[in-house]
């Protein structure tokens, strides 16, 4: 792993993220770029520098962030990790996007929330639009992960071959890590199979991943999103795998799996697409 993505609104989810990606750049060797964006709907880039020059009060926002965001890694930076630090106008989410694929990004570490946040809101529009559409696993944090956190992971699926490349575009990440890996599979009464046929589908999916400590559990609960919440946090994992499904589009959003499981727990959630 070499570049690793935070995109920075100068919440505590923020800086969060940023002490996340610190412990993960230093054990990995990695480098930072963080990004803050000043929201605007116009084409910034393409636009002259006259008529740049028409919106002053995008140019000074501008220029306070790029202070805001170097004071801001000044005071959270320890080590020896490079970080670079950068400011765009545009769409959050859409500029973050564009940073992780111009960098070939191999991780985003987000903040499960942004500023403004209160405890009643789900999570963000930006939030869910970087991880559904992400080209490389994005790491959806609260609290700060530190190393231990890093080294034990629940990866819930149904085990079927559409979710394979998704976890093989995680794999890099994880051996990076270090990871000790759980494949877990939840059996609801809507969704049921027997125990023996989800183990074969776990065992046939862990083949090509022999390099991986991998260990398979099977989990009853009625509800899939609450059982890989209980799994989780009872069996101590230090964070939470999901293959998301890619809704690009669609019409309207669907609230997945993903998201609610990041809603409902405290563990971060370590999400890749699934094309």
């Amino acid at each position: 792993m070499k570049r690793i993505i935070v995109p920075v609104d100068f919440s505590e989810y923020a800086k969060n993220a940023f002490l996340t990606a610190l412990k993960i750049a230093d054990k990995t060797n990695s480098s930072i770029t963080c990004v803050n964006v000043v929201g605007s709907d116009l084409d910034w880039k393409n636009l002259t520098e006259k008529k740049k020059n028409e919106h002053q009060n995008i140019l000074d926002a501008e220029s306070e962030a790029k202070d805001k965001l170097k004071a801001f890694v000044l005071e959270f930076k320890s080590g020896n990790v490079p970080v670079e630090t950068l400011v765009e106008i545009g769409f959050p989410a859409n500029v973050i996007l564009d940073v992780a694929s111009q960098q070939k990004a191999d991780l985003i570490v987000i903040g499960a929330y942004g500023k403004g946040h209160t405890q009643e809101k789900f999570l963000g529009s930006n939030l869910q639009k970087v991880m559904r559409d992400a080209e490389c696993p994005v790491l959806a944090v609260k609290s700060p992960m530190d190393g231990n956190s890093l080294r034990k992971m629940a990866f819930a699926s149904m085990f079927d071959e559409d979710s394979r490349p998704a976890f093989t575009k995680m794999k890099t990440v994880l051996k990076d890590f270090k990871t000790s890996i759980h494949f877990l599979y939840v059996n609801t009464p809507s969704d049921f199979i027997n125990s023996a046929d989800a183990k074969k589908q776990m065992d046939k999916y862990a083949k090509g991943f022999e390099d991986m400590v991998i260990h398979k559990h099977i989990y009853n609960h009625k509800e899939s999103e609450n059982g890989i919440v209980e799994f989780a946090e009872s069996n101590k994992m230090g964070f939470i795998g999901i293959a998301s499904t890619n809704r690009k589009g669609k019409n309207a959003y669907l609230v997945g799996v993903t998201d609610t499981i990041l809603y409902k727990s405290s563990l971060p959630v370590l999400s890749v697409k699934v094309n």
